[in-house]
């Protein structure tokens, strides 16, 4: 026998006389089911595809081997809607995660669990501005880049006979290097700087070039120009090669206005490539002067522990000699003490 049997009776409210159904649990839970399969059906025949604009974010880890799920976010509300795609699309498509992209797609719903969830299931993908999308990526690669670069300080060479790799332009004329060695000054001889002109314009052959320096000193110069001539040094190539340098890192880059990312991982970052050559040699003699000061240091006490050395003469008495003293102090006290004696 049933636990809730079931039974009829007749409603007398309104002169009805429907007959109701008792049901268990589990069969309203069918029930509702039932009812929300045929709303999620219903989205099936929604005839029309939808256009929705929004940035990419990451896909789920459990996605399927040939479609991915992940969720297509609103930047200014944070909404966020679930996109299932094929793999395919969006490699064609060549969008990831942080693209701002248009999705065309079909709206479906699905039913788990008692809830009702909203899918778009996509078949085409289209960066919403391609240029800017580009622009956006390179600038994500570089952060990333600098995220990862080691942060090491290379303090300036305490060595009077440091030397000097200058990696200037092989296309410009000779006035750049000529303005860093005119501040640099004649104290430094021809032997000690190595010049290196390099193409300033190709990030392979000027992270080349920095990765050649077996010198104490890297100096970068280059005259002015358009922002566009100073993109190199924002290469992540470039940026490598200046970080894992050995040697201390000066730039010395066009005028006062033309800033770089490269700026963040050398020591010291001049205004011009004159403004480099002074700084080089403000350092030089400061170091010069620090060796100076130490030698004079170390000459004065050498002659200090010679002078005392010549001064303070030990008194050095034979031992014979203080015997043949005492011997006579005694025959003194001895003769002393018999004329007292006869005396008294």
């Amino acid at each position: 026998m049933d636990a809730f049997p079931r039974r009829s009776r007749s409603s007398s409210a309104a002169g009805d006389t429907t007959t109701l159904t008792v049901l268990s649990p589990l069969q309203v839970q069918d029930l509702f089911s039932a009812r929300l399969d045929e709303i999620c059906a219903a989205f099936d025949e929604w005839g029309f595809p939808l256009v929705v604009a929004g940035q990419l974010g990451d896909a789920a880890p459990n996605s399927y081997p040939k479609y991915y799920q992940l969720p297509l976010i609103d930047p200014q509300f944070g909404t966020t809607i679930g996109l299932e795609v094929q793999k395919s699309i969006l490699a064609r498509a060549e969008v990831g995660p942080g693209d701002h992209v248009h999705v065309t797609g079909m709206l479906r719903a699905r039913q788990y669990r008692g809830q009702v969830a909203l899918r778009f299931d996509v078949v085409a993908v289209e960066l919403h501005d391609p240029g800017q999308q580009r622009a956006e990526r390179v600038e994500r690669s570089v952060l990333d880049v600098l995220r990862g670069l080691p942060c090491a300080f290379h303090p300036y060479p305490a060595r009077p006979d440091a030397r000097l790799l200058l990696i200037h332009s092989a296309a410009s004329s000779a006035l750049v290097a000529e303005d860093f060695l005119q501040a640099l000054g004649g104290a430094w001889r021809p032997e000690r700087v190595r010049s290196l002109p390099t193409a300033m314009n190709d990030p392979g052959r000027l992270a080349e070039a920095i990765r050649t320096c077996r010198e104490d000193i890297i100096v970068l110069i280059r005259g002015g120009g358009d922002v566009s001539d100073f993109v190199v040094f924002e290469s992540p190539m470039v940026m490598e090669a200046l970080a894992v340098c050995p040697a201390h890192r000066v730039l010395g880059l066009g005028h006062t206005a033309n800033r770089t990312l490269a700026e963040r991982v050398v020591d010291h970052a001049a205004t011009t490539p004159a403004d480099a050559g002074h700084y080089i040699r403000r350092m030089s003699g400061q170091i010069w002067q620090e060796q100076e000061e130490a030698r004079a240091q170390q000459e004065e006490m050498a002659a200090l522990r010679e002078s005392a050395a010549l001064n303070i003469v030990p008194e050095r008495t034979p031992g014979g000699t203080r015997l043949r003293n005492g011997l006579i102090l005694l025959a003194t006290g001895v003769a002393l003490g018999l004329l007292l004696t006869r005396l008294l």
